[in-house]
């Protein structure tokens, strides 16, 4: 198998110059965490990471977005951003009115362009269903989209992620989902012995550790549960077993190879959440030939081409394997960045090769 250098460094005449279309949400530009100055938003760091490259990209937000084809050509619409720190999108006020013209049309082209997604919220959220349409629509087409829809809806369901993980052999907490609130009692003793604490979050996944909560007891678990499913009925829940440790690791994966790998502290004060963003601290981590090996694993069991695979170490390092934890499609690179400086330019330098555009990931074999 190639180094990830070796995939950078092949024969000049596959090295072509080609954009990046970078879709985002205006909810979700400022959650990236970057190196601690005002510029924090994901799109301030892919931006300064192009241009390093020498790549061109392109920021669209999924609000306001329309693709026009004409002429034989497709061409993007959207409307523009603020030129300040933030960097956030324009939507119009209540009157209509723009505070910044929209952008020019962007033509894009699958032999030419790379369609990058952040944001794409969850299966079920207003506006979803038409973003997702969208990438479906251009990989028909034959764009390469990091992540594919299909990758995507296997990272959202964090119980689908761990059935895929599981299938493939590798070490996951034990989870179990609850369909209905009444149900929780059971599950605890069938499933837990009735052992506390246990992590509660939603299958859907969460934003920056937000609605993920360990739960004590069973009067706290049953009154939490109760009221989420009063909320949504239908907002699928899970019950997690809760593995005591003072950090996990984050590994970004990067067509089967690990580019990038960072240990997250638990946050002070907060018992279990490791979230950057939220606050925790990172440091260099060097994997274990079996943490490499399986990290390598759950990126292929999703499909993913560029992923974030989170596990808790096992107490016996080289002989048991890690808890992977989750597959994150979309993850943030700025917390990883402290600590590999210059990754996120490297990733746009990769797919400079032509090779490495057709290099699907098979999560069938």
């Amino acid at each position: 198998m190639k180094s990830f250098n070796e995939h950078i460094n092949l024969k000049e005449e596959n090295i072509k110059p080609y954009e990046i279309l970078m879709f985002t949400n205006k909810l979700d530009d400022a959650r990236d965490v970057s190196d601690g100055g005002s510029n924090n938003t994901l799109r301030a760091l892919m931006k300064k990471s192009a241009e390093k490259a020498g790549v061109k990209i392109h920021f669209v937000d999924f609000n306001g977005l329309h693709i026009e084809r004409k002429g034989g050509k497709t061409f993007v619409h959207s409307y523009g951003y603020r030129d300040d720190d933030q960097g956030g999108i324009a939507l119009p006020n209540e009157k209509g009115e723009l505070e910044v013209p929209k952008q020019k049309p962007i033509e894009i082209h699958p032999d030419k362009t790379i369609i990058f997604s952040r944001g794409l919220g969850t299966p079920g959220m207003t506006g979803v269903q038409t973003w997702t349409d969208y990438i479906h629509e251009l990989e028909y087409e034959g764009y390469l989209t990091v992540p594919t829809i299909d990758c995507w809806y296997k990272c959202c369901s964090k119980y689908l992620t761990d059935i895929l993980c599981r299938r493939e052999g590798l070490n996951t907490p034990l989870t179990v989902p609850i369909t209905y609130s009444d149900d929780t009692a059971r599950v605890m003793k069938e499933h837990f012995n009735d052992e506390f604490p246990v992590i509660l979050k939603t299958s859907t996944g969460s934003q920056t550790g937000v609605g993920v909560l360990i739960m004590e007891s069973m009067r706290s678990l049953n009154s939490t549960v109760q009221m989420l499913k009063l909320y949504e009925n239908t907002l699928p829940i899970l019950i997690q077993e809760y593995i005591k440790t003072d950090h996990d690791v984050r590994v970004i994966i990067l067509d089967g190879e690990v580019k990038a790998v960072m240990k997250r502290e638990v946050i002070q004060g907060d018992d279990f959440r490791s979230n950057v963003s939220l606050g925790a601290g990172t440091d260099d981590y060097e994997l274990t030939d079996l943490e490499r090996e399986d990290s390598i694993k759950a990126a292929k069991a999703v499909g993913g081409r560029l992923v974030g695979v989170d596990f808790i170490p096992a107490n016996n390092r080289e002989k048991e394997q890690p808890y992977i934890l989750e597959v994150n499609s979309m993850p943030g690179f700025g917390g990883i960045e402290k600590i590999q400086k210059g990754m996120t330019q490297e990733i746009m330098e990769y797919f400079k090769n032509r090779d490495n555009w057709d290099n699907p990931i098979d999560n069938d074999e």
